[in-house]
């Protein structure tokens, strides 16, 4: 399979490429910036994996990037099999300080919204034709536990609105899917990678981002079976999601 995985050069978005090219899948990894400390274990890969790994850079909230890396790969490939939409940011803490109305910073609920919801829907839309061209297409939608709606709990209200609104956007996919494009036969999720040990989530981490990535691949894979969902909120495990 070819695949594109976004936010590709650490924590789960780096152990999901490790784990696709172990596999023998060829990957595009997206990320945001293509230089500096944080792309070293990416490198590396590149080096062990010259001709499985392509590395493409590809900031999610930039549509001229987004296009352009889409240029890119459809020139060079025509198709992609799936898509992994796991770029994303977290700015809140468990505890903020102050009224979490009063004091809400609003730059910081615009910037949650443009990486975790509008950079999804920029990559959905111009590399979508190339996943109609595939026989097999997958898009998977990395959101969280925080797009539940609890009557407890205030903690994270912009990273929980932008990942209810991420949920919200793949549904939307997956009725016109169902609806005008159901010869297509493609899969797709919004999945919780629950909480990682990785530099967004490290706060509430309960395990490894290996331990995620080797879940998620396991449904994309088929190893893992998911039964047909009319809404495809899921876990790690495959397990259904409260929505």
């Amino acid at each position: 399979m070819l695949g594109l995985i976004t936010g590709a050069n650490r924590g789960l978005g780096l152990e999901l490429v490790r784990l696709g090219l172990a596999q023998g899948d060829s990957i595009l990894a997206a990320c945001r910036n293509t230089d500096g400390e944080q792309m070293t274990e990416l490198l590396t890969l590149k080096t062990d994996y010259p001709e499985f790994l392509e590395i493409l850079q590809m900031d999610v909230t930039k549509e001229e990037e987004v296009k352009e890396a889409a240029d890119k790969v459809r020139k060079k490939y025509g198709h992609i099999d799936f898509l992994i939409n796991n770029a994303g940011v977290l700015f809140e803490k468990m505890k903020m300080p102050g009224d979490c109305i009063r004091d809400l910073d609003i730059d910081m609920l615009r910037r949650n919204l443009e990486v975790n919801v509008v950079g999804t829907a920029l990559v959905c839309k111009y590399f979508i034709e190339q996943l109609y061209r595939s026989v097999c297409p997958c898009i998977m939608n990395i959101t969280s536990e925080a797009a539940h709606l609890s009557p407890k709990g205030y903690n994270y209200p912009a990273y929980s609105v932008s990942k209810y609104a991420a949920n919200m956007y793949t549904q939307k996919l997956r009725n016109f899917l169902e609806e005008e494009r159901r010869e297509l036969h493609m899969c797709i999720y919004m999945i919780h990678p629950g909480r990682m040990d990785t530099a967004m989530g490290k706060e509430n981490a309960q395990i490894h981002p290996k331990e995620a990535a080797e879940g998620i691949y396991a449904i994309l894979s088929g190893r893992k079976e998911i039964l047909p969902m009319e809404i495809p909120f899921i876990d790690y495990k495959g397990r259904p999601m409260l929505c």
